[in-house]
């Protein structure tokens, strides 16, 4: 099985456009079946620290199943690699001001492919940026600012659609400069926080697990790696919340799934819903 290797991580921060640290996401990865096997740094993500977080926890997730993976192919958790994350936002590196280049284009490294653009129009017009809306429909390029048009950035290459590499260069990752400690993301831990653990059975001469959702109803909800895998994705915002808490909160899921009892042999009725869409 192919997977990414993480070799390093780095984030750069500098005060965006309303005065509060802005962040830029940098990992060094290669894959496994590619050779020779050569690490290259490219830019992930750019925006707040929630944005951030949001970006981490969806990397982290793919550590479950292995598709993300250690130096030398070794095996991480996601709590170790979103550890190692939030230890760079701590204490990030000085991001230099960039001059960002878009076009909308159908090539595969287009700046912004044809249909983030069409989606992102409503936002990029509800940030004053119609003028530049109207260039980028013209065909036309449009020169933006990193400081100054940061939360259009964050907008547009949060991470989840489009990632940042497409408008910040290799040569533009900023690993020689000085780490700047008053731009970091440090947040008090939370003391007091709910970790859920839920009831789950696994089904016998298969590898799906059922769990019991707050209605009281048993669903299966696939396989044990995915079932924790979908839980790291969507928990950044529990995180940005009640900070610290994500490695509790996983370990319980994960205990509960991975030793969940095999379903009963008899006395089990099952119901398919198929009003239900998959």
């Amino acid at each position: 099985m192919s997977s990414t290797v993480t070799t390093g991580k780095l984030i750069g921060a500098f005060r965006g456009q309303d005065g509060q640290p802005c962040y830029v996401m940098f990992e060094q990865t290669y894959e496994s079946n590619c050779y020779p096997h050569t690490p290259r740094w490219s830019a992930r993500a750019i925006g707040s620290s929630s944005q951030m977080i949001r970006a981490i926890f969806r990397s982290a997730s793919a550590c479950e199943g292995q598709s993300l993976v250690g130096a030398g192919g070794r095996t991480i958790t996601p709590e170790s690699y979103i550890a190692g994350w939030l230890a760079e936002m701590a204490n990030p590196v000085a991001m230099a001001n960039l001059d960002i280049i878009l076009k909308a284009g159908k090539e595969w490294n287009s700046p912004l492919t044809m249909s983030a653009f069409n989606d992102s129009k409503p936002a990029m017009q509800a940030q004053g940026y119609g003028t530049q809306v109207a260039a980028l429909e013209a065909g036309e390029s449009v020169e933006l600012s990193l400081y100054a048009d940061s939360n259009l950035l964050g907008t547009l290459y949060d991470g989840m659609t489009l990632g940042a590499h497409r408008v910040i260069q290799s040569y533009n990752i900023p690993l020689s400069n000085p780490r700047d400690e008053s731009l970091g993301y440090k947040p008090q831990k939370a003391k007091a926080y709910d970790v859920t653990s839920p009831r789950c059975m696994q089904v016998r001469d298969n590898d799906n697990v059922l769990m019991m959702g707050s209605d009281g109803q048993w669903r299966c909800e696939g396989w044990a790696y995915s079932i924790v895998a979908q839980f790291v994705a969507s928990l950044w915002e529990a995180e940005v919340k009640e900070p610290g808490s994500y490695r509790k909160r996983i370990q319980a899921l994960r205990a509960s799934v991975e030793n969940a009892e095999p379903m009963p042999a008899t006395g089990v009725r099952v119901i398919v819903d198929t009003t239900v869409k998959v």
